[in-house]
């Protein structure tokens, strides 16, 4: 399956409850990215149409999220292309879905520190905190006994909820049936697990 640009920015402003008549200013986010050139293989240059693929919508969705939780548009970019792996992969996981026995270890929750202020911070201090959570993790990071592994702030992203808002979005913006659009993630997640 693949996505023009106006599909892409419809579905993703579908996602974040973009009003008409801020689109302008939605649009202009995404064109920064394309500016800084993300995702990478995506920019053909002006004038030429680029087929958006799964991967591609998933990692714009992404910066979009980090720039909702106070990230910057440069620093996002930055820091995803350090994880893309892993982040891909995690919501292939969760797109081919999980037995109910492993529900305890599943990795589906994206922790991640984008402090504004890490520039200021010693270089030393700059290790970037990226990692998956199983709802175990969770539960003892959250507990009374306030494991603080990550050290906070940090900001949770639940790739399930991810995957669904990208998901409806998918589904109002795009023509193909639901089964059609939810096979074709399956068969991308099965490429990327």
């Amino acid at each position: 399956m693949e996505f023009t640009y106006t599909e892409i920015l419809d579905i993703l402003s579908a996602k974040h409850n973009i009003i008409n008549s801020k689109m302008t200013a939605f649009r202009g986010r995404l064109q920064h990215f394309q500016r800084l050139g993300f995702p990478s293989g995506a920019n053909t240059g002006k004038g030429n149409g680029v087929a958006y693929s799964w991967r591609e919508l998933f990692l714009i969705g992404l910066a979009l999220d980090c720039l909702e939780i106070g990230s910057t548009p440069d620093r996002s970019v930055t820091e995803i292309i350090k994880f893309e792996d892993v982040f891909l992969s995690a919501v292939a996981s969760v797109a081919l879905g999980l037995k109910e026995e492993d529900e305890a270890e599943f990795k589906c929750f994206l922790i991640v520190e984008l402090s504004n202020l890490m520039s200021l911070k010693k270089e030393g201090d700059w290790s970037q905190v990226v990692n998956l959570l199983s709802h175990q993790d969770l539960m003892q990071i959250l507990s009374s006994e306030g494991v603080d592994a990550h050290r906070s702030p940090y900001a949770l992203i639940d790739l399930r909820q991810f995957l669904a808002a990208i998901l409806n979005g998918v589904f109002a913006c795009v023509i193909d049936s639901k089964k059609t659009v939810v096979g074709d993630l399956k068969a991308w997640a099965s490429q990327q697990v």
